[in-house]
């Protein structure tokens, strides 16, 4: 049904219509919400193109995955930041295009074509990646662009970002495990992730260290972001488990499911023999068994302050907003 056929049907004129649809004042607020309430039973909206092309919104988002993404079932902790972020913008009515890039691709090129073709009026970035050049294109087209998730080695000081404080999750992994000076500290990280691994690895060591323990640098332990690749390492290690006890601080929570099932493929009884702590603490976490032990980085705050913030960019506002989320310790059936 077109805007004319619509207006014609429950009597108004199609720039009546129009503007009721797009909540402007110069229609009163009774007739905005009789046009409303009449295009919800017709089930009528407005030509999404016809709308940006009149207020200069497309009404779309860019979410702007790492590069190291391969699919939601193998990158969880993304596809848990994806549903939180669905559900929010959809209380802006605001739809999401997601962007992420194949090795082959020529990323800025993609990235570049979008921006200038006004393909979206913002982006919440989860890339640590993001180049200067990438940076560069989103200032001089003035792009509204708000940071999430981890942080890359080199943080600018004119980007908006929410960053989950990395560093402190290892911390509190460290203090608690600490506690338990006959298990020999191990730390499993992920070789995708160089630069919020190290931070990850600083706190646990700073943790550790405040309950008088250390971590050996040859019991740093590295495997590919997969649970598959975990299970793999540990294998590989076994000598580590073999006659005694092992605390293991990993990565995120996929690398912390790989371990426990290890654990049960070699014998090692979880917690008894080997204590796991992991990180994000995805949905899975708490419904496996044994279930993880983990850092809980607050996806929901971040998500929901991240998408206001960007509403607010988009509108205009002028919004700035830099902060490191502390996240916190969950403790499962995988710590004594």
């Amino acid at each position: 049904m077109t805007s004319k056929e619509f207006a014609k049907l429950i009597g108004v004129s199609q720039s009546t219509v129009s503007r009721a649809m797009n909540d402007s004042d110069l229609v009163p607020e009774e007739k905005r919400r009789f046009i409303q309430q009449k295009a919800r039973e017709y089930r009528f909206v407005l030509n999404s193109h016809a709308k940006s092309l009149r207020t200069l919104h497309t009404h779309t988002i860019g979410i702007l995955f790492p590069k190291h993404f391969v699919s939601m079932s193998a990158n969880m902790m993304l596809s848990h930041v994806y549903d939180y972020l669905q559900k929010e913008m959809h209380k802006y009515d605001y739809d999401i295009m997601v962007i992420y890039y194949k090795a082959e691709d020529d990323d800025f090129s993609s990235f570049e074509r979008i921006i200038r073709t006004h393909k979206v009026d913002g982006f919440l970035v989860l890339r640590m990646e993001l180049s200067p050049e990438e940076v560069d294109l989103l200032g001089e087209y003035q792009i509204p662009c708000v940071f999430l998730l981890n942080a890359s080695v080199n943080i600018r000081p004119d980007l908006n970002y929410l960053f989950s404080d990395s560093e402190y999750g290892g911390y509190e992994a460290g203090r608690y495990l600490g506690r338990f000076p006959e298990y020999r500290k191990l730390f499993l990280t992920a070789r995708e992730e160089t630069h919020d691994s190290a931070r990850r690895l600083a706190g646990y060591r700073r943790g550790l260290l405040s309950a008088g323990q250390t971590l050996a640098d040859e019991d740093i332990l590295r495997c590919s972001l997969s649970i598959e690749s975990a299970h793999r390492c540990i294998l590989e290690n076994r000598s580590r488990f073999d006659g005694q006890k092992a605390a293991v601080f990993t990565y995120n929570d996929m690398l912390g499911i790989g371990v426990v099932n290890a654990c049960r493929e070699m014998g090692c009884a979880v917690p008894e023999q080997v204590q796991v702590i992991s990180m994000d603490d995805i949905p899975l976490a708490g419904m496996i068994h044994p279930c993880l032990s983990t850092i809980h980085v607050d996806v929901e705050e971040m998500v929901s302050r991240g998408c206001k913030l960007l509403m607010e960019l988009i509108h205009g506002e002028e919004s700035f907003v830099q902060e490191w989320l502390k996240p916190w310790l969950i403790l499962r059936e995988t710590t004594r």
